[in-house]
């Protein structure tokens, strides 16, 4: 048909009866004074005027359309039904680490995987059922379209664990059949798939890949070190050898820096599969990033020599900086702190109780070693007969002061060498969420922390208005309930700032242990709070923050994973600015120089390296603002964890537990199974029928087009024929 209109079927139109009473009546009222008896349209006609039957006609056209028009004043809606059938899914999830083949033929073995699956997908097609693929090594990885099965078996590590929350996340509440799971068994990364991964209640059908013959071989499996040293001291490591296959033989393992012998051990294999751990205490003779070089002497018949050395990285500093803890009496909000640098390396923390001193000479002493002083509940108070805000100022040492008492806010109400002042209302308290400062900019806290900020409990603070001296920059304002205010109660002096002087924070308030107690039950642990107290320490800790070019990447990453570059380049007047060139040089250990441009991203500049080979670089980075150049430099270890570098046989068991978990089955090696039995194993057990989802929309009557139309076309041809029959 070359005209086919769509009818609603399903109209709602909620009115009284009058409603339509009058709709019609005015309608019809209407039609008859133009057409009706004695109207007058013979008086008015050029020619023979309209017969009764013309009259009739016309007045009907009228009446239409007037009725439509006050049907549509009337609001109607039209429901509509829209019905999609959804397909039964079959998930194949393939392992593409790298110790699939690292026994065999990687060309040959990938070619015939390769040609098994695209046999896969024909038969799961015609059965029915749609394909979804995915491959995963540390993380899940979707493939871009059922028609596209090209794998990439090159995953240094194996994490089925992150790939099966990730993947029950992309089914829930979807029509699933199953999921096929390829895979040798050997998972090093997450928890362990027969006990620890929460599965989907979905059957799991699984196939064997890899060898699951047992060869000779001893491999260094696990290095545990410390990532920092310090020069003159010595520093533990601990070496994990793996042996399989070698009862009886003799074993040596050398540790080496610079090309000398500075450890060795010996010892005799016991069992066909042996784990030995090796202790070492290794001594620091150099500042900077030191390297290690682990070796075991490779055994007459050893399948694998390669696997038999491995190299870490230590950081060796000249010392550790000192954080000293002061507070008048014991705080939970101190402990907070405490434990949140705890975890930072480089730092010492020393921690006095005035209420319980018991060396004054120790305090003394800390203080002049400090980097940073962390001040609870002393400003306004006196040691020694010395104020602590001119005591800990005579060293220009950064302090963190905290005001949680009612005398600390009184000390606050009247001016102060601090520059900050409060309002003398009362003793008053109030409590208080938090929110970042949005236009704060001296420190980047990593994302999702300003969200967290607003989601923890709220703070305890004076009733008070503050009023910051320009020379502080808010950090993080009050917030009431929904209603965001910008009464700052925590700030920072300094850096940013553009003062003179030690940097400084304060915060007012108290209720920081809470924070953290509700970070943990929100995340499970309490990293958000950790860096957000972590990242003001260490701004107050740096020697120069007063930086035009800064660059930001990781210090220590994996060789599977990407090298990336962050940039933020600052004008003259310390605003960001977006009109550098930043170009970012990297330098291996042979010399080898590979440089980026970084490019413009919405919050700086940004460069991927991709993925590098295990080894030291220094990296430095340059750009030119205001026709002067500013350079950043330093040093990033790519480390080779060589999971995946080891000779075990593949383990066929755990996925036999996988399958029996899940209510699948194992179908044995993927080299004796035909893709068609793989299918007919899940007909068997029952494909799901099509899923049919129905969906109700509501539109206004207005917005049908073809009734719009009719009526303009009626009210058209009415026009037309009384203008030539009685004109008007």
């Amino acid at each position: 048909m070359l005209l086919q209109i769509d009818i609603p079927r399903d109209w709602i139109v909620e009115v009284e009866a009058w409603h339509w009473a009058v709709v019609l009546g005015a309608a019809a009222l209407m039609a008859f004074w133009l057409y009706g008896w004695g109207a007058g349209i013979g008086r008015k006609s050029t020619g023979s005027g309209l017969s009764p039957a013309g009259r009739m006609l016309l007045g009907t056209m009228r009446f239409i359309t007037l009725a439509g028009l006050g049907f549509l004043l009337l609001e109607p809606l039209i429901r509509s039904q829209l019905f999609d059938e959804e397909q039964p899914v079959a998930v194949v999830l393939m392992d593409e680490s790298t110790s699939i083949f690292s026994r065999g033929d990687s060309a040959a073995e990938s070619k015939q995987i390769l040609a098994w699956t695209d046999g896969l997908r024909t038969a799961i097609e015609g059965a029915g059922m749609t394909a979804e693929w995915y491959g995963f090594d540390k993380q899940l990885r979707p493939l871009p379209s059922t028609s596209d099965s090209t794998w990439n078996w090159a995953g240094a590590q194996t994490n089925l664990d992150a790939a099966m929350r990730e993947l029950t996340v992309r089914i829930e509440n979807r029509n699933i059949a199953g999921i096929i799971l390829a895979s040798d068994g050997l998972v090093n990364r997450g928890a362990t798939p027969d006990f620890g991964i929460d599965w989907p209640n979905i059957p799991v059908w699984t196939l064997g890949l890899g060898d699951t013959t047992t060869v000779k071989d001893r491999w260094i499996s696990r290095i545990n070190h410390n990532p920092i040293a310090y020069l003159g001291n010595t520093f533990p490591i601990e070496v994990f050898v793996e042996s399989q296959g070698l009862v009886g033989e003799l074993a040596q393992i050398q540790v080496y820096h610079g090309g000398e012998l500075l450890k060795s051990q010996q010892w005799t294999t016991s069992g066909d599969r042996e784990v030995q751990k090796c202790a070492f205490q290794l001594p620091t003779a150099d500042v900077g990033m030191q390297r290690y070089e682990v070796r075991i002497a490779a055994t007459s018949g050893e399948i694998d020599p390669s696997n038999n050395q491995r190299t870490f990285y230590v950081e060796v500093l000249e010392s550790r900086r000192i954080i000293t803890c002061i507070a008048a009496s014991p705080h939970p909000d101190l402990g907070a702190i405490r434990m949140a640098l705890s975890e930072l390396e480089p730092y010492e923390i020393r921690s006095f109780q005035l209420a319980n001193l018991q060396d004054a000479q120790a305090l003394t002493d800390a203080l002049a070693a400090s980097d940073v002083v962390i001040a609870h509940d002393l400003i306004g108070t006196s040691w020694g007969g010395m104020p602590w805000t001119k005591l800990v100022g005579m060293n220009d040492t950064p302090v963190w002061w905290l005001a949680a008492s009612q005398d600390t806010w009184t000390y606050l109400q009247q001016p102060n060498a601090l520059g900050v002042e409060m309002t003398r209302s009362g003793d008053l308290t109030q409590t208080h969420r938090a929110r970042l400062n949005p236009s704060f900019s001296a420190l980047e806290f990593p994302n999702g922390i300003e969200e967290a900020i607003r989601a923890w409990p709220p703070m305890m603070g004076p009733f008070e208005q503050t009023t910051w001296s320009p020379a502080w920059s808010p950090m993080v304002y009050r917030q009431f309930g929904d209603i965001e205010t910008n009464e700052a109660f925590w700030g920072i002096r300094g850096g940013s700032a553009g003062t003179s002087g030690a940097r400084q924070i304060l915060s007012i308030g108290k209720g920081l242990w809470r924070w953290r107690m509700r970070n943990y039950i929100q995340n499970g642990d309490h990293s958000a709070f950790n860096q957000f107290i972590q990242q003001q320490v260490q701004f107050l800790a740096a020697k120069d923050v007063r930086k035009r070019l800064i660059v930001q990447t990781e210090k220590r990453i994996a060789v599977d994973e990407r090298i990336n570059f962050r940039a933020q380049v600052y004008d003259a007047s310390w605003s960001a600015t977006r009109e550098a060139t930043v170009i970012v040089y990297l330098t291996d250990e042979v010399g080898q120089v590979y440089n980026r441009t970084l490019l413009l991203t919405e919050d700086g500049y940004a460069a991927d390296f991709g993925r590098m080979a295990d080894g030291n670089y220094r990296w430095k980075a340059t750009c030119e603002v205001d026709e002067q150049t500013f350079e950043a430099s330093g040093n990033l270890v790519v480390e080779d964890t060589q999971l995946e570098r080891t000779n075990l046989a593949a383990d066929h068991d755990i996925l036999m537990r996988i399958s029996r978990r899940t209510g699948g089955t194992f179908l044995g090696d993927m080299a004796n199974i035909t893709p068609e039995s793989v299918v007919q194993e899940m007909d068997q057990m029952g494909i799901p029928a099509p899923i049919l989802h129905e969906q109700t929309t509501l539109r206004d009557a207005v917005e049908w087009i073809a009734l719009l139309l009719a009526i303009l076309g009626l009210l058209t041809a009415e026009w037309i024929v009384r203008r030539r029959t009685i004109g008007y």
